[in-house]
């Protein structure tokens, strides 16, 4: 399990178990993060929903990420206060979306 997940469960005083496709969509995201390897800050931490949220920002981007206990990928990326694009993906569609989302509009 990624670092960053056992550390957001750790310090998180709830007690229900956390979905198995929560910490798996999770995973995935922190490797793709970690494999684009730009300079990142944020924090991930664990909802009363039981998700994990992950708040990522890039240059002058807010990227809120939330991975759902149904297995859905709830996003709101931000430019200042505007919204410059949100949903809900799979994993599988989220992942392109944001690495095309990257590409063309924060690097």
């Amino acid at each position: 399990m990624h670092a960053e997940i056992e550390a957001a469960l750790n310090n998180s005083d709830q007690e229900f178990p956390v979905p198995i496709v929560t910490l798996q969509n999770a995973e995935k995201l922190l490797h793709y993060i970690e494999d684009v390897n730009l300079e990142r800050t944020g924090r991930l931490e664990l909802t009363a929903a039981e998700s994990l949220y992950l708040l990522w920002t890039v240059a002058d981007w807010e990227l809120n990420i939330e991975c759902l206990k149904n297995g859905r990928i709830l996003f709101t990326f931000r430019k200042g206060w505007i919204a410059k694009a949100c949903g809900s993906f799979n994993i599988e569609e989220f992942i392109p979306y944001l690495e095309e989302y990257l590409l063309m509009d924060i690097c």
